[in-house]
């Protein structure tokens, strides 16, 4: 393998400038992201890029100059997001956008993601977004050029608030969550058979469960026609179409959909196997750390 070296530089840009970079291949952020339109106006500001992910949610992508990502740029994302759950025809309007440009896009998940593409982020606002219950990721970028002297922007993840277990907790009970998906209730529960084997717990929280041997291994998210299945397997550990890493393969998390009508198969009992091992291997690292 050849190795190219290329060297940083301050490089001016305009913020609309990082912006149309990005909106050309967003899988450059996160695999399976599709743009879906730039500037896109609701009454108490304007998200600079909308997009939609894998898990068939809405994603609000933000991108900020150098030094402008503090506590005013938190809570206008904070507003964006009380637009939409204020008032549920707002939520039906950007369902709407969403399949005008996307017509093949799956079944619209109304949960509101946020990507910030920034250079800078305040300590204070840091700490903020990892109490916020929505899914945020931040990202910082390193400016270079090339051997033909095009800028390059190479983004690095430096914040994504669903990699800790400290969120405030949303408690719905398994009854309510059930209740609202009587077509998955049956699918679950064979689900749940081989999540709670070898002595793992789980407990709910906002319209999902979470199952836990030593940590927590797995997640279940619960969707319209299908559950989504997030495990901790450990990077690289599982090279399967039906797996998907988050962060481009550079998280131990990934997920898998099931469906009703395809049970559940013995590759998805594999997996589940592999997020406990991986699971119970944390905790004994972690174990042999403190006793050093």
């Amino acid at each position: 393998m050849e190795i190219t070296i290329l060297s940083p530089e301050e490089v001016e840009f305009k913020e609309k400038d990082v912006q149309n970079a990005f909106e050309k291949d967003l899988s450059k952020l996160e695999d399976g992201l599709e743009y879906v339109r730039s500037e896109l106006m609701i009454g108490t500001g304007r998200i600079d890029t909308l997009a939609f992910d894998a898990n068939s949610q809405p994603v609000f992508i933000e991108f900020k100059r150098k030094g402008q990502f503090g506590k005013d740029a938190l809570i206008q994302l904070m507003e964006y997001l009380s637009w939409f759950l204020k008032d549920e025809n707002h939520m039906e309007i950007l369902s709407r956008i969403i399949h005008q440009h996307l017509p093949d896009a799956k079944e619209f998940e109304p949960y509101i993601r946020l990507i910030c593409v920034v250079t800078d982020i305040d300590d204070q606002v840091q700490n903020a977004i990892y109490a916020m219950s929505n899914h945020v990721k931040v990202y910082s970028y390193l400016v270079a050029r090339d051997t033909a002297q095009k800028v390059v922007l190479v983004p690095k993840l430096e914040i994504d608030n669903m990699e800790v277990e400290s969120h405030i907790p949303i408690i719905e009970s398994e009854a309510d969550i059930l209740s609202k998906h009587h077509n998955l209730e049956e699918l679950f529960r064979s689900l749940k058979v081989h999540l709670e084997k070898d002595g793992a717990t789980y407990y709910s929280g906002k319209n999902c469960f979470r199952f836990k041997k030593e940590k927590v291994f797995a997640e279940v998210h619960f969707r319209k026609k299908y559950i989504n299945l997030e495990l901790r397997v450990g990077i690289g550990v599982i090279n399967d179409p039906d797996f998907k890493y988050w962060r481009q393969g550079e998280s131990d998390w990934g997920y898998t959909y099931i469906y009703p009508a395809n049970g559940i198969t013995q590759k998805v009992i594999t997996w589940i196997g592999k997020a406990k091992d991986f699971s119970s291997g944390l905790e004994k690292d972690e174990n042999e750390e403190e006793n050093q």
